[in-house]
């Protein structure tokens, strides 16, 4: 996955995502929703032949790209999580 920062500012951040797809771009949106820091995170399909662009704004001074990171890693702990349960099977 190739990201390229677009904008930063102390509470906002839009990131582009090369070759994502609404599946991805939906679930980590979801995911940063429910941190209680976040203001608002959307992302945008302009065209269908443009990458998604990301923008998360947080509250109170929180970081808005370690709510990116920790709803990545929440979401990777949820595949592993069934991964291992699909292999136990």
């Amino acid at each position: 996955m190739e990201i390229k920062i677009i904008e930063l500012e102390a509470d906002k951040v839009r990131i582009s995502f090369a070759g994502e797809t609404h599946t991805y771009m939906n679930a980590l949106t979801n995911e940063i929703l429910a941190d209680p820091a976040v203001d608002v995170a959307s992302y945008d399909f302009r065209f269908h032949f443009v990458d998604p662009t990301l923008l998360v704004t947080t509250k109170d001074g929180a970081d808005p790209v370690a709510a990116i990171i920790r709803a990545a890693k929440t979401i990777a702990a949820d595949c592993n999580d069934l991964i291992a349960q699909i292999e136990q099977q």
